[in-house]
């Protein structure tokens, strides 16, 4: 008997080390192919997930939106506001052990604002000092801009003017360093794997197109706190597929969940809310000319009843009645048009002939073809206009808003920093994320004068003052309505955490045994 005893033992004693030492793994859903894995040029929430923890910024920012140290230790601000001086963590080390400098910054810097690299986000440096001539061509000398190296540990930022939020510029990914050297080396195959390199808790392994992203933790992470050794980011473009797949165990979290699985699960304890800084809304390409006519746009914004849309999709949706979402400032009860048929008739009366030829735009998911189909009820009940619905899947979607193929779209902006200013000025005339097209120089006077102003209830009047001209006079948009992050998320992970600029964050995932 004592043998049989020493050789269970021995049993045990092995699958007690082999489930010790075999490896903690974790996959997430993505909702589509990722468009790019570069940084510079990523700017769909589809990539969100991935840039966020495959790299890290000067700063990032907590739940409560406090900004906190992240690659920089600490940073001074001139009395003027305009410069500022970051410094650098030392040993930082990207995946392929070199360590991080100044200068890989100032590199990723000249490379967003390169017009040659096409970057929609460059904009977002525009208040450097010679940022925005030097992306138009105007100054060729790169070291007139206002960003520079102070030896290895130390980055310089020199603002035209003081900008209030400006701090929490470098929390978003197209602020991140490049390494120049890798892409030199290896042109536009840079982002293949075995080819990036990364500094955040992620290394990519193996991509395979369509399908998923293989990675591996990054050894040389400077701030390691996960027991995760392999994650997978799974492309499920169905979102009826993805929840499936997590309930078979396949996924450890899934975003974007179906109307139907919603429903019949609102008190489920694997249903996560976290805060989001988003708005839904409906675009207008405001250069054709079945929606040219702002007396058009203004009767549909007034059609549509955006109280229904949290009992259509049980998203705990909010009807908006501004393009910037609360809790952030600006984002008054009266600063977009009312609902109001009489109104909207009114307005219909003045254009004479009806357009017939008016075409929406949405992604082919679930959920935007409920809200498609609704405003197509809306409209032909409230105003008898014929609204035609196109469905693409999301790449070709992408296509033809960027196009202007269709006369409307529907669309959605969530923040990636926390200010009106991020929401407001994706309209701006020369903004890369305005696929509207609409452009009104008052508009842009005002924005643009609000970034450098330093008190808040004066900034506040300045972005209601230019809503309500964007949202009332001209509707090139019409917001619709904001909602939270609604997840799954597997009882046996801890740690995972998703911020109000929808960043998951990964850092400290651990998955119990």
């Amino acid at each position: 008997m004592s043998h049989w005893f020493s050789i269970l033992a021995l049993i045990l004693s092995f699958n007690s080390v082999f489930a010790e030492h075999s490896a903690k793994k974790f996959s997430f859903r993505l909702s589509g192919e990722p468009e790019t894995l570069d940084w510079n040029l990523a700017h769909t929430s589809v990539e969100t997930h991935l840039m966020m923890n495959m790299m890290d910024g000067l700063v990032t920012l907590d739940n409560k939106l406090n900004v906190k140290p992240m690659l920089a230790t600490e940073w001074a601000i001139s009395s003027d506001q305009k410069v500022y001086t970051f410094t650098l963590r030392k040993n930082v080390k990207w995946s392929d052990g070199v360590e991080l400098k100044a200068s890989h910054f100032v590199d990723g810097w000249k490379r967003l604002l390169s017009r040659e690299t096409g970057a929609s986000y460059s904009y977002l440096l525009f208040d450097l000092v010679g940022a925005q001539e030097y992306f138009e061509g105007k100054i060729s000398d790169f070291t007139k801009v206002g960003v520079k190296a102070l030896g290895a540990y130390k980055l310089q930022v020199t603002l035209k003017n003081p900008v209030p939020y400006w701090i929490t510029i470098p929390s978003f990914w197209v602020t991140f360093p490049i390494r120049s050297d890798l892409i030199k080396k290896y042109g536009k195959k840079w982002t293949k794997p075995g080819n990036l390199v990364t500094l955040g808790i992620l290394v990519l392994e193996k991509y395979e197109i369509d399908h998923k992203l293989d990675f591996k933790t990054n050894p040389y992470y400077w701030n390691l706190k996960t027991n995760v050794e392999e994650w997978s980011g799974i492309i499920i473009k169905d979102e009826n597929t993805a929840v499936s797949l997590y309930q078979s165990g396949r996924l450890d979290f899934v975003n974007d969940l179906p109307i139907l699985s919603l429903k019949n699960n609102q008190n489920n304890p694997e249903l996560k809310e976290f805060a989001y800084l988003k708005t839904v809304y409906l675009g207008f390409a405001v250069t054709r000319p079945e929606v040219a006519n702002a007396g058009l746009r203004r009767a549909i914004a007034m059609a549509i009843d955006k109280s229904k849309f949290a009992e259509i999709l049980y998203g705990r949706q909010k009807p908006a009645s501004s393009f910037v979402p609360p809790p952030l400032f600006a984002s008054g009860s009266n600063l977009g048009l009312p609902f109001s048929i009489e109104r909207a008739k009114n307005e219909l009366k003045k254009i004479g002939t009806l357009p017939k030829n008016i075409e929406l735009l949405i992604p082919n998911v679930d959920k935007n073809m409920m809200v498609a189909q609704y405003i197509q009820g809306e409209l032909k009940k409230n105003l008898g206009l014929e609204i035609a619905i196109q469905t693409y899947d999301y790449k070709t979607y992408r296509k033809h808003m960027e196009s202007q193929s269709e006369s409307m779209f529907m669309a959605s902006w969530g923040a990636d920093y926390p200010d009106p200013d991020n929401f407001l000025s994706v309209f701006l005339s020369q903004s890369g994320n305005n696929r509207t097209l609409f452009k009104d120089d008052p508009y842009d006077s005002w924005v643009i004068q609000a970034r450098s102003i330093s008190n808040q209830k004066k900034r506040e009047e300045l972005y209601e003052i230019a809503q309500k001209r964007m949202l009332q006079d001209y509707a090139p948009i019409i917001p619709l309505y904001y909602e939270p992050n609604l997840v799954y998320v597997k009882p046996s992970i801890e740690g995972l955490l998703m911020d109000p600029m929808n960043n998951l964050d990964l850092r400290q995932v651990k998955v119990k045994n």
